[in-house]
């Protein structure tokens, strides 16, 4: 299975204060941790809403301001048109994947416990996701994923950094 790794780094970072892709933890931004974690796990990577060469940029689809489907819309249909099977998407400010996480997560739609924003969904969905944004229906990646059927899969301890003390 050919998969695309996608970075969701596209939001404001309104709770955390500042560019929370760019917060140093243990000496490097959150968003080289994740990529690090994600790039051996996948055949190729995108970056969702934010500049970091040497991987490719991504701009929400089909249009900015809607948060991280937008990202993940992006990444679906840039998996369509570059003939993955499927889109493995994590958010730029997640420490603790697992090294095996797509395998963990297996056939998609499939999302982690408690963190939808991070999920492994077919490429197949790029269509489905354009309709659905296009309906105006809620724009949540929980919505989405319910509306997909997604599963629920233990993925192990995983921190979403959502504030500067978090980093601690």
């Amino acid at each position: 299975m050919r998969i695309l790794g996608a970075v969701l780094a596209g939001g404001e970072s309104k709770r955390f204060g500042s560019d929370k892709a760019m917060a140093l933890f243990a000496g490097q931004p959150l968003l080289a941790h994740v990529a690090a974690a994600l790039a051996p796990q996948v055949e190729a990577m995108v970056i969702c809403g934010h500049d970091w060469p040497p991987y490719e940029t991504i701009t929400d689809l089909p249009t900015t301001g809607l948060g991280p489907l937008g990202g993940l819309c992006a990444a679906l249909v840039t998996a369509r048109l570059r003939d993955f099977d499927a889109v493995l998407c994590v958010p730029c400010d997640t420490l603790g994947l697992p090294s095996d996480l797509a395998a963990r997560l297996g056939a998609g739609p499939a999302v982690a416990m408690g963190q939808r924003s991070i999920g492994l969904w077919p490429a197949s969905l790029a269509s489905s996701l354009l309709a659905r944004i296009a309906s105006g229906g809620r724009r949540s990646l929980q919505s989405w994923a319910d509306a997909c059927e997604a599963r629920e899969v233990d993925c192990g301890a995983l921190h979403n950094i959502n504030r500067p003390e978090d980093l601690a």
